[in-house]
């Protein structure tokens, strides 16, 4: 087979980190002299890029490599890929048909092995920068959507007794700070419109690299050298005091949209402290009055999980207490995952399955409620809404017509609502919508005329310019 006719194609499963690393393993490849294969079928190769974070998550991506395994025609290859393989016990659980593995950490080596499989020449990666354990940074290339995520570290120093992202991922390892601009400015040259940080650990950006407040002066100098990008998003945020200079820094960059995705995971200190988690509830109340103080118009957005061994009726009620109290915007809510390689796993008091879900659905019907009454405030209101796809509304007569849907600043891509527009406009443009309609989750709106627009900036912080300067509810 000769290099240039090679196929590949790459099933991402899992979180926005996961998706980094399939665009960083097609672009690789892509470099190399192989094609892009837009289905599996005509694909050479398949890469399934896996979850390993939840038994649930586990069981998807092993479905997904048997699915292939299955379909799979002779010749073709499969490779297990991403953070299932880079624990024993998760990688037990994967096929042993498939045809080699990648973990997580060891992705930019996917050119020299899917160059041994299809026996053809390809000479290994050699990433920009060859630290230990580094998060490979790499060019980027044009998309076709409006929005990137930039993945600007990975693993996690933090212990929290359910998780075993450290297991996979090992310590926090930061990208160097001029590295993520470029990323960043290759995205905008591409017309991306939206870039979204994600890591593991975003509030701890930098210390591994004896960055002091290492986030706040990466968003300064992002703005700085940037200019251009209209939208900046951070997404999980670690409840920590470094949040405050955080928030101050989102302030003054005019391109960071009011938006804090800060997991609580629960509000009763009891619990919190099992969870090996920050338990002072008033350090909370603090963080979130000091984000609606500083950025008009904020959204908040976290997440919570139910059944935690030892998890009692009361500490339950504290839980959807002090959802009732912040009000949040946004709120994902799971149901504890027994992770056999956690410290919590041996904890002898397990939650029966059937009362952690009856708690999630009345939490889910809580935040509903809450959203409900916080989107229904914005009716009236003209928001700047960034474009992502048009289709087709049905009429009563059985006739068509289109109708965009896009995001406003308080919606993160793929884990909140969207906003429904009458029309077919341009995807990857922001256009001004006056919301006419609430649900708990979408909003409901119609264009503005182009002098409207002038009205509105592009992430909708007047007030600020002025002054200078996943299940989910």
């Amino acid at each position: 087979m000769a290099k240039q006719d090679a196929r590949f194609h790459i099933i991402t499963l899992g979180c926005a980190k996961n998706q980094v690393d399939s665009e960083g393993m097609a672009q690789a490849l892509s470099a190399c002299g192989l094609q892009l294969s837009p289905t599996p079928e005509d694909a050479d190769v398949i890469i399934v890029n896996t979850c390993g974070f939840l038994a649930a998550s586990r069981a998807e991506s092993v479905a997904a490599i048997n699915e292939m395994l299955a379909r799979r025609r002779p010749g073709q290859r499969v490779i297990a890929a991403g953070c299932m393989v880079s624990l024993d016990a998760h990688r037990a659980e994967i096929p042993s048909a498939v045809d080699a593995m990648i973990s997580t950490r060891n992705w930019p080596q996917i050119t020299e092995l899917v160059g041994q499989l299809l026996d053809i020449p390809i000479a290994p990666a050699r990433p920009a920068d060859e630290r230990p354990g580094l998060v490979t940074t790499f060019q980027r290339t044009p998309t076709r959507r409006p929005s990137a995520y930039v993945k600007i570290a990975d693993g996690c120093d933090h212990a929290c007794s359910f998780c075993t992202i450290p297991l996979i991922k090992g310590r926090q390892t930061s990208k160097r700070p001029m590295e993520i601009v470029r990323e960043i400015r290759e995205l905008v040259d591409a017309g991306v419109k939206e870039v979204v940080l994600v890591s593991q650990d975003t509030i701890r950006y930098g210390a591994d690299l004896g960055i002091q407040h290492g986030l706040a002066g990466l968003l300064r100098l992002i703005g700085e050298q940037v200019p251009a990008l209209p939208w900046l998003r951070l997404l999980y945020l670690y409840p920590s005091p470094l949040i405050f200079r955080v928030i101050d820094a989102m302030a003054e960059v005019p391109a960071c949209v009011p938006y804090i995705d800060m997991p609580i995971q629960h509000a009763d200190p009891e619990i919190l402290r099992a969870m090996a988690r920050p338990s002072n509830l008033d350090q909370y109340r603090r963080i979130f009055a000091y984000a609606r103080e500083r950025l008009p118009n904020v959204a908040l957005r976290t997440t919570v999980i139910v059944g935690f061994p030892g998890e009692t009726e009361q500490h339950f009620e504290r839980l959807c207490a002090f959802l009732e109290e912040i009000a949040f915007d946004h709120v994902g809510v799971f149901t504890y995952s027994r992770e056999l390689l956690t410290p919590s796993a041996r904890h002898e008091q397990q939650v029966p399955p059937d009362i952690a879900e009856a708690r999630r659905a009345t939490i889910m019907e809580l935040q509903q409620q809450i959203s409900l009454r916080k989107n229904r405030a914005l009716v009236g209101q003209v928001l700047p809404v960034l474009i992502e796809g048009v289709g087709e509304l049905e009429a009563e007569d059985g006739s068509t017509e289109p109708i965009s849907a896009g995001r406003a600043a308080r919606h993160a891509p793929e884990v909140d609502g969207l906003v429904f527009v009458p029309g077919a406009w341009p995807i990857g443009e922001f256009v001004p919508v006056q919301i006419t309609e609430a649900g708990p989750y979408d909003l409901w709106g119609e264009a503005q005329t182009k002098r409207q627009a002038q009205r509105v900036s592009s992430n909708g912080r007047n007030a600020r310019s002025r002054r200078g300067r996943k299940a989910s509810a």
